[in-house]
């Protein structure tokens, strides 16, 4: 088992590898949870698969079952206090649930550039996270896309402008 030195060295390490932000929102007996997510991967085109990688300890774990729904929220540059408040943080921001019949039970966050609706098609082991792998049934892109939020060694970043 690798020590914690090497695991935080991993984990500076695996953040210099520049990604998306994305909230993904489960809903459950009328509640909804949400993760903020920067590790979500295109999977398969037939089927049309995604999957992201909840700790297993994570409360949105127990929302993730086989034939239950979830939507991949990719965020806005705007969005960061959004991402801030799925990551445990404190602060309450701005933002609207908007329910989306095509995706299921789980609804989507209205503002962000797109949102991708699954259905747990299979989950993993994958130590001491799951590997929640979605059958894609719905799509959403807002009309006029903005900047993405993203995320690089450890902080928010946004696209650089010429």
């Amino acid at each position: 088992m690798p020590n914690e030195d090497f695991q935080q060295s991993y984990r500076n390490t695996i953040g210099l590898f520049a990604s998306g932000v994305t909230v993904i929102v489960a809903a459950k007996d009328g509640e909804v949870r949400g993760m903020t997510a920067s590790a979500v991967t295109s999977l398969s085109l037939d089927p049309t698969l995604l999957l992201f990688c909840p700790a297993k300890d994570a409360r949105i774990s127990s929302y993730c079952e086989v034939g239950s729904s979830f939507t991949v929220n990719i965020l806005d540059a705007h969005q960061e206090g959004i991402a801030n408040h799925f990551a445990n943080d404190d602060t309450e921001p701005e933002h609207e649930f908007v329910a989306w019949d095509e995706a299921g039970d789980a609804p989507r966050i209205a503002g962000s550039l797109a949102s991708i609706g699954c259905k747990t098609h299979a989950i993993h082991n994958g130590g001491d996270h799951w590997i929640v792998v979605g059958e894609v049934v719905a799509l959403h892109r807002e009309e006029e896309p903005g900047e993405p939020l993203l995320f690089h060694g450890g902080g928010y970043r946004r696209l650089a402008t010429d």
